[in-house]
């Protein structure tokens, strides 16, 4: 290939993000990737920890020696990302374009955290991604712990799948789920994230330790990603470290529009800024008290709602 003109110039999906080395696929091969001038593709992306993240369409420079120089990021669909408190706290950017996220849990070992699905969630849905809650270990699971699990859900418009990789119960339904889709892969340690990829995909044989269940915490730490694409174009990303999960880019005031039963009522709130906490005339509050909206979903949504309030207040102190 030439070294001279935009012959030497190639654009291409970024597949591994390892710290500060990326993967690009040009279509035809991987490349050993750096980017070029992190600061100087675009100021805006200095609040960012990491400008390019798995998912991201690339333009870069095929170099003498095989590797290339990513040089420009190419428009995304969306992004999904977290960050955390703190007034210069930048925004990990997990993945990009996507068709969905995947949150992983299960019955027990260790036990479902609704409150960590509902982040999940909402961060999805403000980035018009698709979530979808996948219950694993149906075979550990009682009825009244399947029960809990509709009944806190109800009404939420949060698609759910119950799954077992041990007798393989649900694993087609997911398959068909993800197929052709690009999906990002949520799930803390336990909760058999590894074992239901090789179920659907035996071909990958995913040692525990390819799909990373262990989590990071704080706003430094370094991830490997890697998307898995299979040959009808399903893509699986997994996303380490998403245990500690901020939503401080959100208005409070606008916390309500990604909770989907919320949002059916709004108009009955006697105010149009109403954030369904103290307010007097709000139709939410009417509903949880009627058992229309399940009311430990509405104290998750306070929960979010008052660390949001906090932010705030501590950022234009």
């Amino acid at each position: 290939m030439s070294n001279s003109g935009q012959e030497n110039l190639g654009t291409g999906i970024i597949n591994k993000v390892f710290g500060l080395y990326y993967t690009v696929n040009d279509g035809q091969k991987d490349i050993a990737c750096f980017l070029k001038g992190k600061n100087r593709i675009n100021k805006e992306f200095k609040k960012f920890t990491n400008p390019v993240a798995v998912g991201d369409n690339v333009k870069f420079q095929y170099n003498d020696d095989g590797s290339g120089s990513i040089i420009d990021l190419l428009p995304r669909s969306n992004l999904f990302s977290r960050r955390d408190k703190g007034r210069n706290a930048r925004e990990d950017v997990i993945a990009a374009n996507l068709d969905m996220v995947l949150v992983i849990q299960s019955f027990l070992d260790p036990p479902v955290n609704p409150r960590f699905v509902d982040r999940l969630a909402v961060r999805a849905i403000k980035e018009n991604i698709e979530p979808v809650l996948c219950m694993n270990k149906e075979d550990l699971a009682t009825e009244d712990m399947t029960n809990s699990i509709m009944e806190y859900y109800r009404n939420s418009g949060l698609k759910i799948i119950v799954t077992s990789a041990l007798s393989m119960n649900g694993i087609d339904s997911l398959k068909n789920m993800l197929t052709g889709k690009r999906t990002l892969l949520a799930g803390y340690s336990g909760v058999g994230k590894s074992s239901l990829i090789n179920s659907i995909y035996s071909d990958l044989n995913l040692a525990v330790s390819d799909i990373s269940d262990k989590t990071g915490k704080g706003r430094h730490t370094t991830t490997n990603v890697i998307m898995y694409k299979q040959k009808d174009g399903t893509e699986l990303i997994d996303s380490p470290g998403v245990r500690e999960f901020g939503l401080v880019d959100i208005e409070p005031e606008e916390l309500g529009s990604f909770f989907y039963e919320f949002t059916q009522y709004r108009s009955d709130c006697t105010f149009s800024n109403c954030t369904h906490e103290h307010e007097p005339g709000c139709g939410v509050k009417d509903r949880v008290e009627s058992g229309i909206v399940c009311r430990e979903r509405y104290v998750s949504y306070l929960n979010m709602l008052e660390s949001l309030l906090e932010y705030r207040e501590q950022k234009y102190r």
